[in-house]
């Protein structure tokens, strides 16, 4: 274990959440938790998370807030900012977050607002710790040999404890006891089996022995989850094979920087199972194939903690292999998730370009027409909503100015600008990131000023909306007069749909100050009608990977989104380093 504290920051900024946040834009970190925070910024930040929308100004914003000094204090370093990181996944991302409440408790800011982000863009499990040094009465926690007490604190949070291993590798999803065995050996423990069971050794000692029989009652086999997750590795090593074979792909570990900062591959050091692997006709793979195999293995232990082995026959020779996957803890046999002869066959397979549109095609269809009332543009979504709004002349003529075969995509870029917020809707209520039910504790229904009937909701959080009816809507309430529970039912659908529409607006809202940013220009038009072709089409992607992260379960699911880090900033070598306090579990 490796804790750190990041260098202080002066001037009562809060660098350290636009660091953290970034990471999560850019897929490669995971916002675990959030402590002595406000209800209003939990969903803020959930709600921009689950679009792959980072929330630094939001985070920041709240930090400097709860970081009022009153003149109690001179010191500007408000930020108190720690990175905790094991050895590959000797610990998971829930197990280090933790931990890092442990650590929080025992440097005395477990009363203090803080965030905890795991990162999985190294071989390394590890978490950052974000909080303010300021409480709320104005005084500063001190810092006075923080590294010091950084490393008692851990000292005693990571006393060995051999059982919490014993009981970590026991909670693997196995089917035979050479699987478990496996697991063992990949959290750092050699294994000899013994009249009972199993004998363990770590660092050359005794670290103990597993009974047999809590071995074999273990076991499980045709597991739903197992299933699922062999389908998704499949797919993990079928996407990676065929970028590592076009040269698109290389791994973390494989990279050193030069004295210049410029990052040059270098050729990892190769297993020499890899060697011992005949190809389809019997003969030794070429060099170019193990290195390739050698990439394989380095990116997915790398990217995504799964860890394959080899097994030999008696003659020496590779006959087949297991996976460890230690983000989901199960272990398969390698054959269940896909053949040798297929693991190490880097062919080139054609395959069709997805497109960012396709997400949009699963959603509706598009017509484009010509009335009284002048050019529209009509979607059918395939639930059976229909939305319709009067498009301008440009868009009618870009339109119908391509090819046939370009039309549709032409189609769904102007519908994704025009439609955004209906389209946010509905695939918020498709894909749900809140229980809006959960928040709303009362509602009633009061006339408006205005003498229009509004339904009034009460929120737990305090806000209260007022959200006028239509008149289709007062008269379908006015109807269910007998029933009172239809009622509520009614009136608790059109809430949830007013809070969802609101998400759906701060979304499309972030998507706008993206698009503005990517396109390049000082200002957006006010009307959707009036964008070009160039920013409809960077509106269009960008609104498309907001809606792919949502349709995307939450936890560690890296492989469903994976961006490099293109731009370095002052904070990017900081988990790869090794200064600090180091710890042994």
């Amino acid at each position: 274990m490796i804790v750190k504290k990041l260098n202080d920051v002066s001037g009562g900024g809060f660098p350290g959440a636009r660091y953290n946040e970034k990471k999560i834009a850019d897929g490669v970190a995971t916002l675990m938790a959030m402590e002595n925070v406000s209800e209003a910024l939990r969903h803020n930040v959930e709600t921009l998370h689950r679009f792959g929308l980072d929330a630094s100004a939001e985070v920041e914003r709240y930090m400097k807030e709860n970081s009022k000094t009153y003149g109690n204090t001179k010191t500007t370093r408000f930020q108190f900012h720690v990175s905790a990181s094991v050895k590959g996944r000797a610990m998971s991302p829930e197990e280090l977050t933790d931990f890092a409440r442990e650590l929080m408790v025992g440097m005395g800011y477990a009363r203090q607002p803080y965030f905890v982000y795991a990162h999985h863009d190294t071989g390394n499990n590890h978490v950052h710790i974000l909080s303010t040094r300021i409480k709320p009465n104005g005084y500063a926690i001190s810092d006075h040999q923080d590294r010091r007490r950084l490393n008692e604190c851990a000292n005693r949070i990571l006393s060995p404890d051999i059982k919490k291993d014993i009981d970590r590798i026991l909670s693997y999803d196995y089917e035979t006891e050479g699987q478990f065995a496996n697991i063992v050996k990949t959290h750092g423990y050699k294994i000899e089996k013994s009249l009972d069971g199993y004998r363990l050794f770590k660092c050359g000692g005794d670290a103990g022995n597993i009974a047999i029989d809590d071995i074999l009652n273990r076991i499980t086999r045709n597991s739903p989850k197992r299933k699922d997750r062999a389908t998704q590795l499949r797919s993990i090593i079928r996407k990676y094979k065929s970028e590592i074979a076009e040269g698109k792909c290389q791994s973390v570990d494989n990279v050193k920087v030069s004295k210049g900062k410029k990052r040059k591959p270098v050729k990892a050091k190769l297993n020499t199972d890899i060697r011992k692997i005949l190809d389809n006709h019997g003969k030794p793979l070429s060099e170019e194939n193990c290195q390739r195999i050698q990439t394989l293995i380095d990116v997915l232990k790398t990217k995504f903690g799964i860890d394959i082995s080899f097994q030999k026959d008696k003659d020496g020779r590779v006959r087949g292999y297991s996976i460890i996957d230690h983000a989901e803890k199960i272990a398969f046999d390698g054959s269940k998730v896909m053949k040798l002869s297929e693991l190490i066959d880097f062919a080139i397979i054609p395959q069709r370009e997805p497109s960012p549109l396709d997400v949009y095609r699963d959603l509706f269809t598009v017509e484009v027409g010509k009335d009284s009332r002048g050019n529209y543009m009509l979607i059918n979504v395939k639930d059976g909503s229909t939305y319709r709004k009067p498009i301008s002349p440009r868009q009618y003529a870009w339109y119908n100015g391509v090819k046939d075969d370009e039309r549709e995509d032409v189609g769904l870029t102007i519908a994704a600008t025009m439609f955004s917020e209906e389209i946010l809707t509905e695939y918020l209520m498709r894909y749900p990131i809140h229980n809006h039910q959960e928040r709303i504790k009362g509602m009633a229904v009061v006339k408006h000023r205005n003498g229009n009937y509004c339904l009034r909701a009460a929120l737990t959080d305090g806000y209260m909306p007022l959200i006028e009816l239509t008149p289709e809507e007062e008269a379908k309430f006015r109807s269910l007069h007998a029933d009172e529970q239809a009622r509520q039912d009614f009136l608790m659908s059109i809430a949830m749909l007013h809070l969802t529409r609101k998400d759906a607006e701060a979304v499309k809202e972030r998507i706008k100050q993206n698009t503005q940013s990517k396109a390049g220009v000082r200002i957006l038009p006010s009307r959707p009608q009036d964008y070009s072709p160039e920013i409809s089409q960077v509106f269009t992607f960008n609104l498309a990977n907001a809606l792919s992260s949502l349709n995307v379960s939450s936890g560690s699911s890296g492989y469903k989104r994976e961006h490099e880090v293109g731009n370095r900033s002052r904070y990017d070598d900081i988990d790869d380093r090794q200064s600090g306090t180091r710890l042994t579990m």
